[in-house]
């Protein structure tokens, strides 16, 4: 399918016949939140693209469960849907590469399987990416809760500087991550090795893969995606699963450490910190949250202050 995407630009209207874009969506234990996210799919104003699911279920009931939801939007809605499954448990990253692989879009981004694209989200990113000549991109992100409310607003105000040796230091302390919000030309994904075998934390060593490639990368302000952060959840991203992530990431980060001032380091300890005390929150281990709170609050207590206010 051939569309013409129009980019006004210093030397005037510019025309480009666009190519297809690849959106894969893993998914694991989701029924309705995955049939709204493909919903949300197949209503993108930018019509050239290619829907992949990845099932990483390996379970024959969740298989024709999914399979069902897949189905029943090929059958009403007309749209092709690629539909794999993964005949044993290979986790998020993993799971996402198979999609990455077998894309034949030009330009790959992502879905998880409990949130949402708004219409324009694929179109406006794709603009952006051709008219910077990027390799990858980032949007700002937003996140909700269940119920639907806004609860805070991820920007990344902090991108002045586009060289790599600026980035990673702001992903070091910020996290330009959110696999909804990127969107990568599938050579340099490729080029770069894809996501990392790691479960915990995949997206922020996709990103700092990508910074160090070197590749182009360009942030278009605003945020065209519905992300669900879940009171309640006994995956890998709570628990044991959620601390031990943590501590493996904070042990990577520190290898860093040399080319950050003794502030940003500092930050780094108190965001490591504050983020153990949640999870210990969140499982009821007080005792541990109060001793990760107090260290936060040791290593940058106005840093913290704001990190709260900030994430609420």
């Amino acid at each position: 399918m051939n569309i013409t995407i129009k980019i006004h630009n210093e030397q005037g209207l510019s025309s480009y016949t666009s190519p297809m874009v690849s959106i894969i969506v893993a998914t694991y234990r989701r029924n309705e939140t995955l049939r709204k996210a493909l919903q949300s799919l197949i209503t993108q104003t930018y019509s050239n693209i290619e829907i992949i699911v990845v099932d990483d279920n390996a379970d024959i009931n969740w298989n024709e469960t999914v399979g069902n939801i897949v189905n029943d939007f090929e059958t009403s809605d007309g749209v092709e849907i690629i539909y794999i499954k993964n005949k044993n448990n290979k986790g998020s990253a993993e799971t996402r590469n198979i999609g990455i692989e077998i894309a034949t879009g030009e330009y790959v981004t992502f879905l998880d399987d409990d949130d949402l694209y708004l219409p324009d989200k694929v179109k406006k990113q794709l603009e952006h990416m051709i008219q910077e000549d990027s390799d990858f991109s980032l949007t700002d992100l937003w996140l909700y809760d269940e119920n639907g409310n806004l609860i805070e607003k991820r920007r990344r105000d902090y991108i002045k500087d586009l060289t790599s040796d600026s980035l990673i230091i702001n992903h070091l302390l910020y996290h330009m991550t959110g696999t909804d919000v990127m969107m990568f030309k599938k050579m340099y994904l490729l080029n770069i090795g894809m996501f990392s075998p790691i479960n915990i934390g995949d997206e922020f060593y996709l990103m700092q893969k990508a910074i160090e490639g070197k590749g182009n990368f360009s942030y278009l302000p605003g945020c065209e995606v519905k992300a669900y952060v879940h009171s309640e959840t006994d995956g890998l991203s709570s628990g044991d699963g959620k601390v031990l992530g943590e501590n493996v990431l904070f042990e990577y980060k520190k290898k860093y450490f040399d080319i950050l001032t003794k502030k940003e380091q500092r930050y780094i300890k108190m965001r490591h910190h504050a983020v153990l005390a949640f999870a210990e929150f969140r499982r009821g281990k007080y005792f541990s949250m109060t001793k990760n709170l107090c260290l936060s609050l040791i290593f940058s207590p106005t840093e913290l202050i704001n990190l709260f206010i900030s994430r609420k």
